[in-house]
């Protein structure tokens, strides 16, 4: 498909996109180059041309079923896509890849640990502080910004923390 146009990459993403299973054949889609020509924005002859091409042996085409084709035409406007089965399970895995990065993202947010900070009163905020004022102070403790209270001792002197207003 190297170099065929834009044409049939249009045509040929259409026929990824639209292709639904059949028991039958495998897989099918319906092609009428009318309906075509508006979704796809190009003239009526340039889509039908496109389809021929794809139903057109080709020699250089890496799987050699039905010659090479890509679809085979079964009716007026429908079609065979002779990889269909292929091309379905690229898109299958695809859809259970999302589906699982979803349910990952819905698991992790239902599990998701809560922090609250402790304060010393109901409605008292901390302040933030160095260790250094702190000490400076004369404060035994403080409570850290994650709302652990510490004793000063092991503390470095540039540490930030919260000390709890009374």
């Amino acid at each position: 498909m190297v170099g065929s146009g834009a044409v049939v990459f249009a045509v040929w993403g259409y026929v990824i996109a639209k292709m639904e299973p059949d028991v039958e054949v495998g897989s099918q889609v319906r092609l009428n180059p009318k309906l075509l020509e508006t979704i796809i924005g190009d003239p009526q002859a340039e889509i039908e041309e496109a389809i021929k091409f794809l139903c057109s042996p080709d020699e250089h085409s890496t799987t050699k079923a039905e010659e090479g084709r890509r679809l085979v035409q079964i009716g007026e406007f429908d079609y065979r896509v002779v990889n269909g089965a292929k091309y379905r399970a690229i898109r299958d895995e695809e859809k259970r890849r999302a589906q699982n990065r979803e349910a990952q993202a819905r698991f992790r947010e239902k599990h998701q640990p809560t922090k609250k900070p402790k304060t010393a009163a109901a409605g008292a905020q901390p302040r933030r502080v160095k260790i250094k004022d702190a000490l400076l102070a004369g404060a035994a403790a403080v409570t850290t910004t994650d709302g652990h209270e510490n004793g000063l001792r092991g503390e470095t002197e540039g540490s930030t923390v919260a000390e709890e207003t009374a």
